[in-house]
């Protein structure tokens, strides 16, 4: 009891001071204020909260069904090369939907006369479907006459992704080509009508987007220039790594660049596409030299060695993905070769 009355005196006096009055009178004016900015405004005025920006493929708020990985095909090459990336994506998993623009002309259901089976392109149709849940939309192929190289000529029909205008966003990509990890969070790139990887590979002035793959907000309007553009229609292997790297100071490492990559695009010319057999002395002249290693001056051949894997890995895809009659072919035969059941034969072959 004596120790209460002996702390009651103490806050009394403490209490009775100017300086404990002042602190006092500023704490109370303090939480006054506080509690007025808390409470004191009219709730009909208050400004609305913006909608918080959606920064993870996990957000419940996205509509993937409405968000499309698209590829098109021309050719049964092609259409083994689509393939394979589609085997790719549902290998790795992804929450978007698939698309595969195909020519018109190609039946689904064809049969071969001879045996009675599906044709090869009919049955990679259908694979595309049953085993990659692949929506097959036909088009009309847009070619431009007067290209340099062949290959290229049918590549506007890329293009037609800005027609697909049921969906929100597309993300097209080339069938030459091979997906290492999930894309998906691509989509979720600020809204723009399109977005295309930097060419880091080119020129440093000019034209510096890569059509390889091509983010799109399909659009009628936007569609509707393309094709006048296509109407009035009228290439680099480099050893300096800086514009892809983005910093001098950074060291080139293939096994390092290797392991961080998500998608990967086959453009080795002269070296032909990865499902034609390259012929030795041109593979030999233009395949990733070896360097001398800081260390000793040992010799470092990991780029070449990757890069000769790629190739390999493509192969031995190609035929698990696609089977007979999407072997590789030779580069080596002739300009008037004839193409039947999905892979192409010498003149003399056929007779």
């Amino acid at each position: 009891m004596a120790g209460y009355r002996y702390y009651s005196r103490r806050v009394k006096s403490l209490a009775s001071t100017p300086s404990f009055q002042v602190i006092a009178v500023c704490l109370g004016l303090f939480l006054g204020i506080q509690w007025v900015l808390r409470h004191n405004h009219d709730g009909d005025q208050a400004l609305p909260r913006a909608a918080r920006p959606i920064m993870s493929v996990e957000d419940d708020r996205i509509d993937w069904s409405k968000l499309y990985y698209v590829q098109y095909v021309t050719s049964p090459e092609y259409l083994c090369n689509a393939l394979m990336v589609w085997s790719e994506i549902e290998e790795i998993g992804s929450r978007a939907q698939r698309v595969m623009m195909y020519p018109s002309s190609w039946d689904p259901n064809e049969v071969d006369e001879i045996n009675l089976r599906l044709t090869p392109v009919a049955r990679l149709l259908q694979a595309a479907v049953s085993d990659y849940f692949v929506k097959l939309q036909p088009i009309e192929v847009l070619h431009q006459n007067g290209t340099a190289e062949k290959t290229w000529a049918d590549s506007y029909t890329k293009l037609l992704a800005f027609n697909l205008t049921e969906f929100d966003r597309v993300l097209a990509i080339d069938s030459d080509s091979v997906v290492l990890q999930n894309l998906d969070e691509l989509f979720l790139l600020p809204e723009a009508p399109l977005a295309m990887p930097f060419v880091y590979w080119g020129e440093p002035q000019g034209w510096q987007l890569s059509s390889q793959m091509m983010l799109i907000t399909p659009s009628a309007d936007a569609f509707s220039k393309i094709e006048a553009a296509i109407r009035e229609a009228k290439k680099d292997e480099r050893k300096n790594h800086v514009a892809y790297l983005g910093s001098r100071s950074q060291k080139w490492d293939p096994d390092t660049m290797k392991s961080e990559a998500k998608f990967l695009h086959f453009s080795d010319y002269p070296i032909p596409k990865p499902w034609m057999r390259a012929p030795k002395d041109l593979l030999n002249k233009h395949m990733p030299k070896c360097s001398q290693s800081e260390w000793f001056g040992a010799t470092d051949c990991r780029d070449r060695t990757i890069w000769l894997k790629l190739y390999y890995d493509f192969a031995m895809r190609r035929k698990a993905v696609c089977g007979p009659g999407f072997e590789l072919q030779s580069q080596e035969l002739p300009p008037d070769s004839i193409y039947r059941h999905g892979r192409w034969f010498h003149p003399d072959e056929v007779g």
